[in-house]
């Protein structure tokens, strides 16, 4: 089996993310394709098949859920070089649907031009930063660390949180997109201390995309304006 650039190109998104789905995937790597075509099923099971690739337990996900195998995470190093990632034996459900949506919104940040991504697993192998967000735009010169909030934390967690964002050197602004309107109000008064961070609601990042109203201890602001 030849393997293309675009295959090693899926395989290190999905090792720098821990796993994708082929939603993910098609998006991606197989933009205007027919739907329902099996086009992409079919190269991500010859992957699978190569043993490049593994499916997580489909017991327990409703989607097919893509993992690099050891033999995938050579490949990568052999073309991109030694990351320092390794493979998963193991995907655990708890976290599961927050690691889908970061994938999701780096997928967005991906289709605005974006696509400068630091993975939280790539940062976590760092050591010079405060706390490790879920995951980092670059850009221009500046450092956005993207924070996905889907549960309320204890005000002591998100004093800490904030505290340890301010006091970074190597992060220039925090953009913490918040899974509803609700829990949004909740989490931004906790944040008026810090003046790098901003806050949004998905459904107004998915709506208005660059457009979308940003709101911080300064002022608010667009994401466009926050990035560029």
């Amino acid at each position: 089996m030849k393997i293309t650039r675009r295959d090693l190109e899926i395989m290190k998104w999905i090792l720098e993310q821990k796993f994708m789905t082929e939603r993910q995937i098609r998006r991606i790597f197989w933009k205007g394709i027919k739907a329902g075509s099996r086009h992409v099923y079919i190269r991500l099971k010859e992957l699978e098949k190569e043993g490049l690739l593994k499916v997580a337990d489909p017991e327990i996900y409703e989607d097919r859920v893509y993992m690099v195998s050891g033999k995938g995470v050579r490949q990568v190093r052999a073309f991109y070089g030694n990351c320092g990632l390794g493979e998963i034996d193991y995907l655990g459900y708890s976290n599961y649907r927050h690691d889908l949506v970061v994938t999701d919104i780096r997928i967005m940040f991906h289709e605005l031009g974006f696509d400068q991504w630091l993975s939280e697993r790539v940062l976590s192998r760092r050591n010079d930063l405060r706390r490790v967000p879920d995951g980092m735009v670059f850009n221009e010169g500046r450092y956005i660390a993207i924070e996905y909030e889907s549960s309320q934390k204890s005000k002591r967690r998100y004093r800490e949180i904030f505290y340890n964002y301010e006091l970074d050197r190597g992060i220039d602004r925090v953009l913490y997109i918040v899974d509803t309107v609700e829990l949004l109000e909740k989490v931004s008064r906790q944040g008026q201390a810090c003046q790098k961070v901003y806050f949004v609601s998905m459904e107004e990042i998915k709506r208005d995309l660059l457009k979308a109203k940003l709101k911080g201890v300064l002022g608010d602001c667009s994401l466009e304006g926050l990035l560029k």
